[in-house]
């Protein structure tokens, strides 16, 4: 296995791996039961395989993600500790999230994250979505912050680009962008990135294999534990999912053909997306924190990126026709 190449990161000074590991799941909220000993194995597996960051935040199992993150940190010597991105604005009750980007609030969720991480700094701290306050006044918290030494860069994550324009009028650096994008989910290549480009921000990409389904592990009786948000949604329904798994399988039989697997097609046709500066996968156990390393490898070329469009094609039209045909239905 190859060491992952490291890449800087915006205008930070950090320098990180194409791939890094999502910690959602982790909390043990949300995508059904996990075990505390498979997380801190998952972790453990991912920085051994060469990833250098993790990603996670307090409203993940209302601060299980980012305790256990701490564990799996205070046993690891400091050259062997990966950079470590958390948020704020959502408060740590995965019961009952609320949206809030006060002074006040801002200031307070740092100090709760460094006591939960058993940290002195975040690497990035990360807006995690949009507030009622206005953005000025998170900028003016984390510029507090970056003078007391307790986050060492700043990001957006799910903010369009009118709040983007907000914040780049404040003057305060922004490191990065995060936001959803798959072979399956494409806005953001169409809308944020291009933001990204223009004003040398990094972009941080969740959900790169779709919530999972790109793993091409699902089948059509697909079923989820109790308490997966992954059972509600639009996508996943018996009228979308056939269109999907079918995408899935032809993507599948295209990275055979290369000698590739399909979580490794479906992460690295992503970097042809000029802009785009990392991936976050996210892990629930050993075997999958192993494998993180193996979904790096070169971008398709031009004829593999065809072939990946056309079969993007037909599922969008394979979408629309389920959609219409719904609607019809008395």
């Amino acid at each position: 296995m190859n060491p992952l190449p490291r890449i800087p990161l915006g205008t930070s000074d950090l320098r990180i791996t194409p791939i890094g590991v999502g910690t959602w799941a982790i909390g043990g909220v949300a995508w059904g039961p996990q075990r505390r000993s498979d997380s801190l194995a998952a972790l453990e597996y991912a920085i051994a395989a060469g990833v250098n960051w993790v990603d996670t935040a307090p409203i993940y199992g209302s601060g299980q993600a980012e305790a256990v993150l701490g564990e799996t940190l205070k046993g690891l010597p400091a050259e062997r500790r990966p950079y470590v991105f958390s948020k704020f604005g959502c408060g740590s009750d995965s019961a009952n999230e609320l949206r809030c980007a006060s002074r006040a609030a801002i200031l307070a969720e740092c100090d709760a994250s460094l006591r939960r991480l058993g940290i002195e700094r975040i690497d990035l701290y990360q807006l995690h979505w949009p507030c009622p306050q206005p953005i000025e006044e998170a900028a003016e918290a984390c510029v507090r912050l970056l003078a007391a030494g307790k986050i060492r860069a700043v990001g957006l994550c799910n903010h369009e680009r009118a709040a983007l324009d907000a914040w780049a009028a404040t003057g305060v650096p922004l490191a990065t962008i995060q936001t959803p994008l798959s072979l399956f989910m494409g806005q953001a290549a169409r809308e944020v990135i291009p933001w990204a480009r223009e004003h040398r921000t990094g972009v941080l990409a969740y959900s790169p294999l779709h919530r999972g389904i790109l793993f091409g592990t699902w089948t059509q009786d697909q079923r989820f534990p109790p308490g997966d948000h992954r059972a509600g949604r639009d996508e996943f329904r018996p009228r979308n999912l056939p269109h999907l798994l079918e995408a899935t399988n032809r993507l599948g039989a295209l990275a055979r053909g290369l000698g590739i697997s399909a979580p490794r097609l479906a992460v690295t046709a992503l970097f042809a997306i000029e802009g785009l500066t990392a991936c976050i996968v996210g892990v629930r156990n050993a075997a999958q924190g192993k494998a993180l390393a193996d979904l790096w490898g070169p971008v398709p070329d031009a004829a593999t990126r065809r072939a990946i469009e056309a079969i993007l094609i037909d599922l969008h039209f394979g979408l629309m026709e389920a959609a219409d045909h719904a609607h019809r239905q008395p």
